[in-house]
This record gives structure tokens, sequence and C-alpha cells, in this order.
């Protein structure tokens, strides 16, 4: 990211929210990636079985599910930390 001087501070922080937001998108993928494929596919090949698509899509929904429960619950506490 760079500054040019005539950014304002809102500016600034509105493209350190965006930058953030989009790291955390990216972990999130990544996580999933790393935690589903692992768990759901035991012996990797060429292409995937139905079986195991629908595996990763359980996976998959349950990761995010979870994730939003703790992404909230941690706002919460964050909130009542700044409170």
């Amino acid at each position: 990211m760079q500054f040019t001087g005539t950014e304002s501070k809102e500016e600034v922080m509105r493209q350190l929210k965006s930058e953030l937001a989009v790291a955390n998108a990216q972990e999130l993928v990544a996580s999933i990636n790393r935690h589903c494929f692992k768990m759901c596919i035991p012996a990797p090949s060429s292409s995937l079985s139905s079986a195991d698509k629908a595996n990763l899509s359980r996976c998959t929904d349950k990761y995010l599910a979870a994730w939003d429960v703790v992404s909230r619950e941690y706002v919460a506490q964050a909130q009542k930390q700044k409170n």
C-alpha cells in the first residue's frame, strides 16, 4: 500500500479495512482447504468422486458455520472490552 500524502485518514482506514477483509477471506479459504481436504480426501487422485464432493461440501459448510460463530463471539467480546 502506498500513500500519496493527499489521502485522508478515512481513506487510509477504508483501504486498510478492505485489505484486511481480503486477507481474512484468503486465510479462511486456505484454512478450509487445509482442514477439509485433509479430512475428506483420504486418497487424492486426478478427479473427485461424487462422495468426495459431498464430503467436501459438508465439511466446508460446517467449517464456515463454526467460523461464523467464533467470529461473532470474538466481535462481541471485543465490543464488551471496548466499552
